[in-house]
């Protein structure tokens, strides 16, 4: 789009679609990543698993 001198609107608007589709991927994964977790949290690696999670959530936060 820069190359072929789209108007500036035209380029932030597709920037932006993208960011909110790897937005929605990200949600989809943390959530499917938890949900791992949770079920493991009752095992012995369960803590660590949970330590993971939350550095996850904290970073995307």
């Amino acid at each position: 789009m820069v190359e072929s001198e789209r108007e500036c609107i035209d380029i932030i608007t597709q920037i932006s679609a993208a960011r909110s589709a790897l937005d929605a991927i990200t949600q989809i994964v943390v959530k499917d990543y938890a949900m791992s977790c949770v079920n493991e949290f009752s095992s012995e690696d369960g803590t660590d698993k949970m330590k993971d999670l939350m550095k996850l959530i904290f970073k995307y936060l």
